[in-house]
């Protein structure tokens, strides 16, 4: 039973979550004139996903001040995942938000970082993103600073993990979005966000 404690109590919280996100996502979609009502379906998805990603944390990092940075780290990333998702913008407080997190408990000794891991792991991602740019591909400005801030919380190794990641959900989104034929599918530009924030989250998991 004690075992499993952790794990009950992340979930639970995970579950909690789905209320701030709630409200964050209407607070900056509001200030952006974007609806910001949350679909019912959207809201029982984004419970289910929290709850069980919260216990998946709870289990890794037991009641740990790791365990509250991931815990931030979720929040953060579920607010940008629907924004995005929803709307194809990243708003630059989620961004910072993801920035602030990662200083303030890597000084602290919260997690594991290193300062100049982290400033190469924001140049060399943000570079990967914004290099497409420069030869006519569509990549929005938001999905760049979001990888950098995804850079910096991971640092190299795990930014280049993550970016891996992410590459490998967009592949997969692609081949089975049955919407449009696939050549067209391949042309059109994808929300980067959503696959940002999942590869965030999950190799902050299992790397920090």
């Amino acid at each position: 039973m004690r075992e499993l404690l952790p794990i009950l109590c992340g979930a639970a919280l995970g579950a909690a979550l789905s209320v701030p996100v709630r409200l964050i996502c209407g607070v900056l979609l509001r200030k952006r004139g974007f609806a910001s009502e949350m679909e019912r379906k959207h809201f029982w998805i984004l419970i289910g996903s929290l709850t069980l990603v919260g216990g998946v944390i709870g289990w890794l990092a037991g009641f740990t001040f790791r365990g509250l940075y991931l815990i931030l780290l979720l929040l953060t990333s579920a607010c940008a995942f629907y924004i995005d998702a929803k709307h194809r913008v990243i708003p630059n407080e989620l961004v910072l938000a993801i920035l602030i997190l990662a200083a303030v408990f890597g000084f602290t000794g919260a997690i594991v970082f290193n300062i100049w891991q982290s400033l190469l792991g924001m140049v060399v991602c943000f570079v990967i993103f914004f290099l497409p740019s420069l030869f006519g591909k569509q990549v929005g400005a938001g999905d760049i600073k979001l990888a950098a801030a995804m850079g910096f919380a991971l640092g190299l190794t795990g930014g280049l993990y993550a970016v891996a990641g992410m590459g490998t959900l967009v592949l997969l989104y692609v081949l089975i979005d049955r919407r449009m034929p696939l050549p067209q599918r391949l042309k059109t530009m994808i929300p980067m966000g959503p696959f940002l924030a999942v590869s965030l989250v999950v190799i902050s998991i299992l790397l920090t």
